[in-house]
């Protein structure tokens, strides 16, 4: 009974091992799929863009890095993956700023900035490292540098 049920267990787990290694794919956004994604949630940046303006009048608006609601008269935004968390994008994927430049979210996100004369600026930064903290954290190094973009608009 315990040599059938360890060779049960085997089985499960060779079988599982078989499973990941022919049917796991790895994630790997196509440039078209990010552009589509950035030109989301440039929109929604442009919806809710009048109504965030008066909250940093206000002294209301969270403003990223220093926790604060200081009035600055401009507000960057991080491009956020669907975790509102920053979308950190390979070095390996080929996605430029001028790829997000030109999506209709962008443009969109743009003409309503001139509507209100205001300043738009995309940046693009890179991530010191590989996010990594120690050598020891992962079993093998692998060298990619993750990248992210950001929206900052200017200018009241």
């Amino acid at each position: 009974m315990k040599q059938s049920m360890s060779t049960v267990i085997f089985i499960l787990i060779a079988a599982g091992i078989i499973f990941l290694a022919l049917f796991h794919k790895p994630v790997k956004h196509t440039e078209t799929d990010l552009q589509k994604w950035f030109s989301s949630r440039l929109e929604q940046i442009e919806k809710n863009l009048e109504a965030d303006i008066d909250k940093d009048k206000k002294g209301e608006y969270p403003h990223d890095g220093i926790q604060s609601f200081e009035k600055r008269g401009m507000i960057t935004y991080v491009l956020p993956d669907k975790n509102h968390s920053r979308f950190d994008i390979s070095d390996k994927n080929a996605l430029a700023r001028q790829d997000i430049v030109e999506t209709a979210g962008y443009r969109k996100l743009q003409k309503k900035v001139q509507q209100l004369d205001l300043q738009i600026h995309l940046e693009e930064h890179q991530v010191d490292g590989d996010g990594v903290e120690s050598f020891i954290a992962v079993d093998e190094y692998i060298s990619d540098f993750p990248r992210y973009y950001t929206v900052t608009i200017s200018g009241w």
